[in-house]
């Protein structure tokens, strides 16, 4: 057997003994410490960086030494999945390697919802209103709001982190871990399932109502999490040709899955399009208003929903059709494979402006720079083409006085080490270019796949809308510059923040609206990428950046 060691991990103040086999992330996970591990654990990524400030860990390896580079392993900076305690140790973690402090999207498109259900809601003894939970599942955030379902009143709402992430960022990972633990669908469920009853109660507490008033809960995700949560298998999303195990639309009692609220508590979920556009594309499509307007409309205008996350869901309404596809574009907007990459937390680079010769940052409650969360990382890739400084193919170049290094270690200086709020210089690098290039080739080439099976030109769409956490704080014109989106006019976009959220509300208390879910479900031809003949070529194509800078003036409207 192997001897324990006590793991203390600071600033959180929590120790827990560990197995000295074991990592460092294994004895964050046992003592509830969600460290970003975007890979799951496997090496990869680089982004569960922690640093030893007393003990001894065992040495680093040829991984860890390419990842972290010297100056970093001197400093103390460990990857956690790989290192191992080989005595007492005390644990600093960064900020940026904390999954619990980053900006939680819950706002969107706030309608009141009228509640038309065709079963009437019980009357609860002692004046008690009878309530919803409506929940927004995704991958890496959880948002969840407390309804009146008698008025569709908002009575209190709140985010968190999914507790899911220590066992992997992306779903691919999570199926993974599923398939390769005895039990580790079900930590995942129940992980999944003490959160929201936490959130729940959280709400109660503030709205002053009991948990037991919940007669009703909507919930939404993509096709893993939704499964995930609702306990199915998940092991067929990760093989071709990836079909989920349950396709319509769920109802069951919400204890089924061990949540506890109201006796008889019904829980419902929309019905899932394909293994990788699931119950939260539905919910987003009613959310944003797109799925009432215009389904089975010959004579509407084309229309393109983007869902932007670690996986991009995108529609494109035609010709009264339904053309749906999914992106694997990766975390790359959350800040994930990134050098200085970190999630929405105090202290990233949200936003880049230039103005002349002059770069501009903007922080996450305006605090010293300590890294570049996903919104900034666009900014800051889009700047750097305004400027010059990255090449068609991306590559760094010229003489700019805040690139540093050269050949392939060469990088722009956001902030030096003096400005930054680590003591260290805040920098992009011809690697991070190459990564914003495959995520945003990944979501244009869908999106001019669905063109193309509607025989249209991007010219022809009359909106595009931009749903999601990430596309709520993205900037347009960077978005378009780097060529995520095609060069439309500044109108013809529409940013509607959390609509699977706005969804999932009008879900609880709507039964049209259910029957709207399964329609567009049922009616929606799904195009699966990896098979598209076009698909590989289109990829190609959007990795390289267009030459054209946009003008300063661009999409702005014509005064009268």
């Amino acid at each position: 057997m192997n001897p324990s060691v006590w793991v203390d991990f600071q600033p959180l103040g929590r120790r827990v003994q560990a197995d000295s086999s074991r990592t460092l992330l294994d004895a964050a996970r046992a003592a509830g410490v969600a460290l970003t591990a975007v890979c799951g654990g496997a090496g990869v990524c680089g982004a569960c960086r922690v640093r030893l400030v007393t003990g001894e860990l065992s040495a680093p390896g040829a991984v860890e030494v390419e990842a972290l580079g010297m100056d970093r392993l001197q400093k103390g900076f460990r990857l956690a999945c790989l290192a191992r305690p080989l005595a007492d140790v005390r644990i600093e973690i960064p900020p940026e390697s904390l999954s619990s402090f980053q900006r939680l999207q819950v706002e969107g498109l706030d309608n009141g919802f009228e509640s038309d259900m065709d079963d009437p809601v019980l009357e609860l003894p002692g004046g008690i209103p009878p309530l919803g939970l409506a929940l927004d599942l995704g991958s890496t955030k959880l948002a969840a709001y407390l309804m009146d379902l008698q008025s569709g009143r908002i009575l209190a709402r709140a985010g968190a982190v999914n507790p899911q992430i220590p066992y992997g960022e992306d779903v691919v990972s999570r199926i993974a871990y599923a398939n390769q633990h005895l039990e580790g669908r079900y930590t995942l469920q129940r992980l999944l399932v003490e959160q929201v009853q936490a959130l729940a109660e959280q709400l109660c507490t503030e709205a002053g109502q009991p948990i037991e008033s919940i007669l009703r809960v909507a919930a939404v995700g993509n096709t893993v999490i939704h499964h995930l949560f609702c306990g199915l298998p998940v092991h067929q999303l990760g093989v071709a040709p990836y079909v989920p195990a349950v396709m319509g639309a769920l109802e069951f009692p919400a204890e089924n899955i061990g949540l506890h609220f109201a006796p008889n508590a019904g829980m419902y979920l929309p019905p899932n399009i394909a293994g990788f556009v699931g119950a939260d594309h539905v919910a987003m499509l009613i959310g944003c208003g797109l799925g009432q307007v215009i389904a089975g409309r010959e004579d509407h205008p084309p229309v393109v929903a983007v869902d932007i996350g670690t996986n991009t869901e995108i529609s494109l309404y035609a010709g009264g059709r339904q053309y749906c596809c999914s992106c694997a574009s990766g975390p790359t907007f959350e800040g994930a494979h990134i050098t200085d990459g970190m999630r929405a937390a105090p202290g990233a680079v949200e936003h880049i402006q230039v103005r002349g010769d002059v770069l501009y940052l903007q922080t996450i409650d305006q605090l010293p720079p300590v890294g570049i969360c996903g919104s900034g990382i666009l900014d800051g890739v889009a700047a750097l083409l305004d400027l010059g400084v990255v090449d068609r193919r991306g590559v760094l170049r010229g003489n700019h006085p805040r690139l540093e290094g050269a050949g392939k270690a060469v990088r722009f200086v956001l902030a030096n080490a003096s400005e930054s709020g680590t003591g260290a210089p805040v920098s992009i690098t011809r690697a991070d270019v190459n990564e914003v290039q495959l995520a945003k080739a990944a979501i244009r080439a869908g999106l001019e796949v669905l063109l193309d099976a509607a025989r249209l030109d991007a010219n022809d769409l009359a909106e595009i809308i931009i749903a999601g956490a990430f596309g709520t704080y993205l900037d347009v014109r960077s978005a378009v510059r780097v060529g995520m989106f095609p060069l439309l006019p500044l109108e013809r976009f529409r940013q509607v923040g959390n609509a699977a959220g706005t969804g999932a509300r009008s879900l609880l208390c709507s039964s049209k609206n259910r029957r709207l879910a399964a329609s567009l479900a049922a009616q929606a031809e799904y195009v699966e990428l990896t098979t598209s003949p076009r698909f590989r070529d289109l990829y190609i194509d959007a990795l390289v950046f267009e030459n054209q800078p946009i003008n300063p003036g661009w999409g702005q409207k014509t005064k009268e």
